[in-house]
């Protein structure tokens, strides 16, 4: 356990490892092609590290060149491991479980007691109509790989747009055209970016909105050197603390438009923080009172926790919508998070899946995270302002070992409890 103290002063400059996002989906396309390629400002956490050890698994080589990583690609035909364990994240069930309909055999893929809760039938059902058959509707699964035929599947995309990302990345290596035909799909802009990947790495995909996808087969990825933009949801936290103090912090190298997540500083902007962009930079500068505010959040899944945070000190009520499927993360990122917010004594209703925040009379408290990264983070936000204590520290170690570090570079002390 730790405790965080209040900060007064806060005008600090502070730069984010690599996006884990954009990474899973570069080493899957680098994995598939042949030749070798360079990935660039890898980030290193307990996901990316999970997702470079199952690809080796597969016959994939890897060497690690200090925040880079050599790749030798197996040219779009993976050797058939024992077992897969994708340990805490879902990111890579997903991914894998697609990568596994490569591989001419039996693939069984396990992960962690939550990992074993999280949604994946929807993914099997389509894989199942494109040719792959496997057994169970949830972790331990085995794919029965080696028969990726092609053609058509239907899907719905509001449990988990990583179903569709999945699809995508491995659907030129069908023995025919793929066709994903989508419905109600959540955090689009996930969806964007695996297809932006597989175009850096020489795969196009023809697409009607977020409806349709079409991927011709024959088409190879090809090895190249790629470089991993900055994280947009690692960088909120610390936009988030310059909104809370208040105070300013610039995020350096922060690739706003192209990047998951980019859209939170408008949502402080519209909580009347101040906001500067500079050849890639991002500034942001606190108010003296922040405001409450109505967001559509379906676009930034992984900040919610963030804003739920920044909301306890606006002067109004925020109404956080369509996050209905945040039920199904790490921890259940909607009624967890309202426990939690209740120890502060914050005023917090569900309702039709929305966080709805009004201003109450908050009290430290000690915060169990639900060993969610995020959730342990974003309250760590709060004790900027009012003091706080974080169980399980350690959780952090899935998206951002050095988040704590990070806080410190702040001027934020931090000690054991």
């Amino acid at each position: 356990m730790i405790e965080i103290f209040p900060i007064k002063d806060l005008d600090a400059t502070v730069s984010v490892p690599g996006s884990k996002y954009v990474a899973n989906r570069a080493l899957i396309a680098a994995a598939l092609a042949g030749g070798t390629s360079i990935i660039k400002n890898i980030p290193d956490n307990d996901d990316v590290n999970a997702a470079l050890e199952a690809l080796e698994h597969f016959g994939v080589k890897i060497e690690k060149e200090q925040d880079a990583v050599k790749i030798t690609g197996i040219d779009g035909k993976p050797n058939v491991p024992d077992e897969i364990d994708v340990k805490e994240s879902g990111t890579l069930l997903r991914f894998i479980a697609g990568f596994a309909a490569l591989a001419d055999g039996k693939t069984r893929i396990t992960g962690s007691s939550r990992i074993q809760e999280r949604p994946i039938a929807d993914l099997l059902k389509s894989l199942q109509d494109l040719g792959i058959k496997s057994e169970s509707d949830k972790p331990p699964v085995v794919i029965h790989g080696g028969t990726f035929k092609g053609g058509q599947t239907k899907i719905k995309g509001s449990v988990s747009s990583q179903y569709i990302s999945s699809l995508l990345l491995i659907s030129p290596y069908a023995d025919k055209d793929v066709e994903i035909l989508v419905e109600d799909l959540v955090s689009k802009n996930y969806v964007d970016m695996t297809i932006n990947v597989m175009k850096e790495f020489g795969v196009s995909i023809e697409r009607e909105g977020y409806s349709r996808f079409f991927v011709k087969s024959g088409q190879k990825y090809q090895s190249k050197e790629y470089n991993i933009p900055a994280d947009c949801s690692s960088a909120n936290y610390f936009l988030a603390a310059a909104a809370i103090v208040p105070g300013k912090v610039t995020v350096k190298g922060l690739e706003t438009a192209s990047n998951q997540e980019s859209g939170f500083p408008d949502i402080l902007e519209k909580m009347g923080c101040t906001i500067k962009r500079d050849n890639g930079n991002v500034s942001v500068k606190g108010p003296e009172k922040l405001i409450g505010i109505e967001a559509d959040m379906s676009s930034m899944p992984d900040s919610v926790q963030t804003l739920t945070v920044v909301s306890l000190f606006s002067n109004g009520a925020t109404k956080i919508r369509n996050i209905g499927n945040l039920k199904f993360k790490e921890s259940d990122r909607i009624n967890d998070t309202a426990e939690e917010l209740r120890k502060l004594e914050a005023n917090v209703t569900i309702k039709d899946n929305e966080l709805i925040i009004k201003p109450a009379k908050l009290n430290p408290a000690t915060i169990d995270p639900h060993n969610d990264h995020r959730m342990a983070m974003s309250f760590a936000l709060a004790g900027l302002k009012m003091g706080i204590k974080i169980e399980n520290p350690e959780c952090v170690s899935k998206s951002f070992p050095q988040y704590w570090g990070k806080l410190r570079e702040l001027g934020v002390e931090i000690k054991n409890a």
